[in-house]
């Protein structure tokens, strides 16, 4: 999932004993994974009685014959797998085959529903407990974990299958189904393998008391520093007075055994379909209360390995301070597929665009020193693009957050075509009918691509969205004015100056009044009244942004005389920068023009700049 190798993290799902769920839990977190966009395998190391490896990879999309019997997987798996590497040693499969064919080998991938994808990057893959073709107990018994770990060659055998799991950059979780009690396949998967383990319990006496042996036992063999979580599973409905009493009795048995608080917020309600079927139920329901117990699995566990959102940024903020953008990227790859992941992005990217890091840094002569990291640093390094175009392609672009992304595409706009064009798309998607983004978008389209087809359809998806948008309209008609299409344009331009509130004329109306006057000087016409509205809004002050009437001046170019484009090219200063309206001074006409207040025009503007019939539509 990201150019630098990620170590996957291995969390083993346990139980004392049998019938609590474990294995659906199980399934059912790694599908919720899966379907966030991660690499997922699962492990089915309940080698006495496999479960998981019977799950059927097509179940999604198969309908179950319930008449015709299910046929044994015949895929290798982790029986046969270490079997080999007892036998062969160095030049086994273990050691010797590249992590992808070692994965092909032995393991097999789990097909997703579809409405279960988030992210289509995800992916679900089973290691079964080995080859059921009819030798299976054979290879068990002759492969004896016991004797194995007694002989010294259990751990460092284990150590390695671990290390190239790990280190193989195939899987982002590895999720690992333990054998119940106290056996040696257990102490496997939760002693050796995990780091990190959701232990499973029923509040009977016999879950709860196995459990808390397993827990002093755990506590012993890892010095009480091996995490966990205990999930309880299955708590009945409508028993509320007595699974209060149980749960209670339960947490401080647990705690006593562990020797610390516990908590026991994750449970797992009863449901009868877990006792009527094999597949996991997220495949089937993607809501209700036993799906929610299984996203509150998922979401807790996350957190418990520090995979959450804030978390995260505040690494990757670091990893920005100090250029290593690709443990950026990968924490960034992971966040985006959280719950919060994107409102923390958001909130991040808003920050960041306002100004930037100030971070201390070891200058050459020792001393510390002040250095800033922006949008425009990150962008110089190829490394550091992917991270920005990561962001882009996940900032969240609705709702409340559509202002940042406004705030961001307009940045994005003088550092990065591609990037604000790529956030551009992204947000009319999610706002199809919003005039203010589709018309700054045409603008872009025009100004900045040069893609003047794109810019007509924008316009006029701009319009068809509010054709009352004032600032669309004169936008518009200057884009027709560029194409030489004069009356058109000076239709829209007029019906932008009905639409304008004169009472706060500002850059609109100095935009709608300059154009009209340079499309009628264009067309021989008078055009005074629109040079005494253009310049009362000039001299009562409007706040400037950057414009182009270049195009529109190349075409005014052809049809005035050199005196009066030189005065139009003055006024188009003049609109863009305030300094500049001092020099048109140096005009007779500009001296004496009496300026007109908009609000007192009336109809005498459209007296001195008769239009025909035509529809401002093309």
């Amino acid at each position: 999932m990201s150019e630098e190798k990620s170590k996957a993290a291995f969390v083993t799902f346990y139980s004392f004993k049998g019938g609590v769920g474990r294995s659906m839990a199980l399934i059912n977190t790694a599908g919720i994974l899966a379907g966030r966009g991660f690499r997922v395998l699962v492990i089915d190391l309940d080698l006495e009685a496999p479960g998981l490896s019977y799950l059927d990879p097509d179940a999604p999309d198969v309908a179950p014959d319930e008449c015709a019997p299910r046929q044994r997987p015949l895929q290798l798996g982790f029986v046969d797998l270490l079997s080999d590497a007892k036998e062969r040693g160095e030049a086994a499969d273990l050691f010797a085959l590249s992590p992808g064919d070692l994965a092909n080998r032995y393991t097999q991938p789990y097909r997703l529903p579809e409405k279960l994808c988030e992210f289509k990057d995800g992916s679900l893959h089973i290691m079964p407990a080995g080859k059921f073709d009819g030798h299976y107990g054979e290879r068990l018994d002759a492969l004896n974990l016991h004797e194995l770990y007694q002989d010294g060659l259990g751990e460092p055998l284990i150590r390695a299958f671990k290390k190239r799991l790990k280190e193989a950059n195939l899987y982002d979780y590895i999720l690992v189904d333990s054998r119940t009690g106290f056996s040696d396949e257990a102490g496997i998967c939760t002693r050796d393998l995990a780091d990190y383990l959701m232990i499973l319990s029923g509040l009977n006496r016999q879950n709860v008391e196995g459990t808390c042996e397993f827990l002093k036992a755990l506590r012993v063999a890892t010095d009480g520093k091996k995490p966990f979580q205990i999930i309880l599973s299955p708590v009945p409905n409508g028993e509320d007075a007595l699974v209060d009493q149980r749960e209670e009795m339960a947490k401080k048995s647990f705690e006593a055994a562990w020797g610390a608080k516990v908590d026991l917020s994750l449970q797992i309600p009863y449901h009868p379909q877990l006792a009527l079927t094999e597949e996991p139920h997220i495949f089937r329901r993607r809501r209700g209360y036993l799906f929610e117990a299984y996203r509150a699995i998922e979401r807790s566990m996350l957190a418990a390995i520090g995979i959450d959102a804030r978390s995260l940024m505040q690494r990757v903020e670091k990893a920005l301070q100090k250029r290593d953008y690709l443990a950026a990227l990968r924490d960034l790859r992971y966040m985006v597929r959280l719950d919060d992941g994107k409102p923390v992005l958001a909130r991040f990217t808003f920050i960041f665009l306002m100004g930037g890091w100030q971070f201390s840094k070891d200058s050459a002569a020792g001393e510390l020193g002040q250095e800033q990291i922006n949008l425009n640093t990150i962008l110089d390094d190829a490394a550091g693009q992917k991270v920005i175009r990561l962001i882009v392609s996940n900032f969240p672009v609705g709702g409340e957050d559509k202002g940042s992304a406004w705030v961001l595409v307009k940045r994005l706009e003088n550092i990065s075509i591609d990037l604000a064009d790529e956030l551009y798309r992204r947000i009319i998607d999610a706002t199809p009918s919003d005039a203010n983004i589709l018309g700054a978008y045409a603008i872009f389209l025009k100004n900045k691509r040069g893609d003047l087809e794109g810019a007509k359809v924008y316009y006029e998806r701009a319009l068809e969205a509010d054709p009352e948008h004032a600032s669309n309209l004169s936008n518009y008609g200057q884009f027709l004015v560029e194409q030489d299409r004069l009356i058109e344009g000076e239709n829209a331009l007029l019906s932008a100056f009905e639409r304008i509130d004169r009472s706060k004329a500002g850059i609109v109306a100095a935009k709608i009044f300059f154009s009209l006057w340079l499309v009628a000087r264009m067309q021989g016409k008078s055009a005074e009244c629109w040079e005494r509205h253009f310049k009362f809004v000039v001299k009562n002050g409007f706040k400037r942004y950057p414009w182009s009437f270049e195009r529109m001046l190349a075409q005014a170019k052809k049809m005035l005389s050199p005196e009066e484009f030189e005065y139009a090219e003055a006024l188009a200063r003049a609109f863009l920068d305030e300094s500049q309206v001092a020099d048109l001074e140096q005009y007779e006409r500009w001296r004496i023009l009496e300026p007109l207040d908009p609000m007192e025009a009336g109809s005498k503007s459209f007296e001195e700049a008769p239009v025909s019939g035509s529809s401002i539509s093309s």
